[in-house]
């Protein structure tokens, strides 16, 4: 792989990870696109470091509140993030990750997707002009965020965007379900970062990886990710989550077009 190579799929993994569109679908996209076999070991190796790339950025915006979990862990929300990490650690014990992400489902993930965000948009509406949106995280938004979680398993659908989308549905704000959401990520990439390694270093799914490339795979991930965290922040006020719907349901539009009428490029 090259290092330009692996700079796009770092710039891809940051920004993707945390704006509500999918990271994994647009991955497997941008491989294909770019001749990077799925199957590859270094593939998988380099998507692990990835996903820790990300992780940086969220510790760099989140370092305040996650110090303040650790230091008061029965009086902060840390309870919470718990209780949201579940239903993932169940899915994940009963979901057959090898079938779900053959690539299958990515074309009708990402029209999912957009189906997520339309309808989380539409619940935060109705609780808007009910005034019933509340700005502290409580336990049956935990609930709603780890079950919409547990669903974005299947490739293609955005983790984020579930997550955020089940925060505004049982009331929470549209930042403070964001904020919430990218705290969930740090057991989600770290949980499924431990499952790929476990392929890696007892199932010899691993290769080799080169040095250069990795490098600047993992500081594109965490750089773009840092960006795409302040910009979604800074947007997720003023832009409805429908804009993101539409993104998604177009590329699927697109990626169905391809697949089944036009033929452009072999992808899916």
């Amino acid at each position: 792989m090259s290092t330009l190579q692996a700079f796009i799929l770092g710039a891809v993994q940051g920004l993707t990870e945390f704006l509500p569109i999918s990271s994994s679908g647009h991955l497997l996209v941008i491989e294909k696109l770019m001749g990077i076999s799925s199957d590859s070991g270094s593939l998988l190796t380099l998507n692990i470091l990835l996903h820790f790339g990300t992780l940086v950025a969220v510790f760099a915006v989140y370092w305040k509140r996650i110090w303040n979990m650790i230091r008061h862990p029965f009086k902060s929300e840390l309870k919470w993030l718990i209780v949201a990490t579940i239903p993932a650690v169940v899915a994940a014990l009963v979901v057959d990750f090898d079938a779900a992400f053959e690539g299958k489902f990515i074309i009708w993930s990402f029209y999912l997707t957009s189906v997520v965000l339309v309808a989380g948009t539409a619940i935060n509406k109705h609780r808007r002009r009910n005034h019933s949106l509340h700005k502290s995280v409580r336990w049956y938004d935990a609930v709603s965020m780890g079950v919409m979680q547990a669903v974005a398993i299947l490739p293609g659908l955005s983790r984020s965007g579930s997550t955020i989308s089940g925060g505004v549905a049982s009331g929470l704000s549209r930042k403070r379900a964001a904020d919430f959401a990218f705290l969930m990520s740090i057991p989600a990439i770290l949980g499924s970062a431990v499952l790929d390694l476990k392929d890696v270093l007892f199932d010899g799914a691993g290769g080799s990886i080169e040095l250069l490339p990795t490098v600047v795979g993992v500081l594109a991930a965490a750089a773009f990710g840092l960006i795409a965290i302040k910009g979604f922040l800074a947007l997720i006020r003023k832009v409805s989550m429908n804009v993101f719907a539409a993104y998604t349901f177009l590329l699927g539009t697109v990626l169905l077009l391809n697949k089944y009428v036009f033929h452009w490029i072999e992808l899916l």
